[in-house]
């Protein structure tokens, strides 16, 4: 490695971050949902192909199976997976232990809280929940518990030693992150870093700025026999210069997915980001494409294809705030981005309230609407529709909403106003209840139940009748998993003849009769406004 020199990050770096050597999903990354997911979702996986692999490959044979409960070593032998749900179980113990506990406490409050006072309860919860849960009951006399979520992520169950970034020099295909770990690979610099450290910070500010590659190498830990291999991740050649806005103008990019960049001369919106990257063999826009600084971050809700630790880890340095929905408060289903976030090294997070508003400068704000559907009729409530107005023109991010309730919308006209864009979210199939909450469950739910209740969004007709009920001038349908590149993370891609591509043909369809423009993103997309 050459000494003292100052190189920039490569483009194509794909920086993984790993928990246990799963892909870091939110609802594995809570140490509390993690545990759960950990027990009752992923180690049965592993357990599984260990016994009979063959299933699992002709399973994944047909891809239609591709986001099933599926192993796909990616070309490790056995030696390697039982290896992996060694360190699993190992490292994962304080996980483990506590999923039991959360067991073992919702059986003792099923027997013993009758309606009468909790107090006696408190002397029999588990250790590791002891001083972390506060017992209560609903107003129909059900018990039930809360978190003191910052004192979950100060447990052992979050464990910072399990935290590992996998860097790769460039994109490659890749497994359903729910369903196989990523195994140690020649083509991965595995650094067991936690995700709080400052030296990630700098790692990818090397995107823009020039580091010391050697000294970087020291500081991360590198092994003196995989310096060539970090050094291969930087280059001399500096990134291209940022194509700025034109003044009192509002461009609005799509990068992929629901990740929508709002932007005037001088401020920087970003919603949902969930970037590709270069050098993957398809066209799109990238963190290349990105600004130096971004203003605000906003999510819209807790699911893994729009809270992206990948992402957000890259561009942490690079963020003003992030703007996440208010949370419940400590209900298990329904974790608190901001405390996650807070906990994995950020500390710029504000949370909005239903019909709160940020405002980022003079005539650009995000407001926070209420969202309806998409999460199984459970009660979560860590999600909002982000509305961003910026120089007069205002854009609405419907993203996996399932507008069932028109009166909703009637009684926020006056705060949503005149809308240029609506951008709403045609995922119309969606999996069962039991394909993302299964684990977190108290009791196991029927089949036919956990199938009716999914994972989805709005179809032409609703989202039609949302366009009409706003008056929206133009309708972009997205955020459907389409794009190839995301594929280990969406579990879908594109197909001419799936449902929620027919549903964008039709949604074009109906608001043409009308006069209104609407259309299908996918890949990438630009637009431009002048101010008003």
């Amino acid at each position: 490695m050459p000494a003292n020199q100052k190189l920039y990050l490569r483009p194509s770096v794909v920086a993984q971050p790993l928990l246990h050597r799963w892909y870091a999903w939110p609802y594995l990354l809570a140490p509390h949902t993690g545990a759960l997911n950990l027990r009752s979702r992923l180690l049965p996986i592993v357990q599984g192909y260990l016994k009979a692999p063959h299933l699992h490959e002709t399973a994944l044979a047909d891809p239609h199976r591709y986001g099933g409960p599926f192993l796909d070593p990616q070309g490790a032998g056995l030696d390697a997976v039982e290896t992996a749900l060694a360190g699993m179980r190992e490292g994962g113990r304080a996980k483990l232990q506590l999923a039991d506990d959360i067991d073992e406490l919702r059986a003792m409050l099923r027997e013993r809280a009758v309606g009468g006072t909790m107090e006696p309860l408190y002397a029999q919860v588990p250790e590791s929940l002891r001083g972390r849960v506060e017992l209560v009951y609903d107003t129909a006399h059900r018990p039930s518990f809360r978190f003191f979520e910052p004192l979950m992520y100060r447990s052992p169950a979050f464990e910072r030693e399990g935290q590992v970034v996998s860097l790769s020099a460039a994109p490659a295909p890749q497994p359903f992150v729910y369903s196989s770990p990523v195994l140690p690979a020649p083509h991965r610099l595995d650094l067991a870093v936690p995700f709080d450290s400052p030296l990630w910070d700098e790692l990818f500010a090397a995107r823009l700025d020039p580091v010391d590659v050697p000294a970087l190498a020291r500081a991360l830990g590198v092994a003196d026999e995989d310096g060539d291999a970090f050094a291969a991740l930087f280059r001399e050649e500096p990134p291209a210069p940022y194509r700025e806005v034109a003044p009192d103008a509002v461009r609005v990019r799509y990068f992929n997915h629901a990740t929508v960049l709002v932007e005037t001369e001088d401020t920087a919106v970003l919603l949902d980001p969930l970037i590709g990257y270069t050098e993957d063999g398809h066209r799109h826009f990238t963190i290349e494409d990105l600004p130096p600084h971004i203003d605000a971050v906003v999510i819209s809700h807790f699911h893994s294809d729009h809270f992206s630790l990948e992402t957000l880890l890259q561009l942490r340095s690079r963020v003003g705030v992030i703007l996440v929905p208010r949370a419940s408060g400590g209900s298990l289903p329904d974790p608190s981005l901001k405390t996650m976030l807070e906990a994995v090294g950020f500390e710029r997070v504000r949370e909005l309230g239903e019909l709160e508003t940020h405002r980022i400068a003079d005539r650009v704000e995000v407001v926070a609407l209420p969202f309806i559907g998409e999460h199984a009729d459970l009660d979560i409530r860590t999600k909002i529709v982000p509305l961003v107005r910026a120089l007069g023109r205002s854009f609405m991010f419907a993203t996996d909403i399932t507008p069932v309730e028109p009166a909703l919308y009637d009684a926020l006209t006056d705060v949503i106003g005149r809308l240029d864009a609506l951008f709403v979210g045609l995922e119309c199939v969606g999996a069962p209840l039991s394909w993302l909450y299964g684990p977190l469950l108290d009791l196991p739910l029927a089949r036919e139940h956990s199938k009716a209740r999914r994972l989805k969004g709005s179809d032409a007709p609703m989202a039609d009748r949302l366009a009409r009920q706003l008056g929206a001038e133009h309708v972009y349908a997205y955020a459907m998993g389409l794009e190839p590149w995301l594929k280990h993370l969406t579990g879908s891609e594109y197909e001419a003849d799936a449902e929620p591509v027919r549903q964008a043909a039709l949604l074009t369809e109906l608001c043409a009769e009308r006069g209104v423009g609407a259309e299908l993103l996918y890949g990438q997309a630009e637009r431009t406004w002048p101010a008003v």
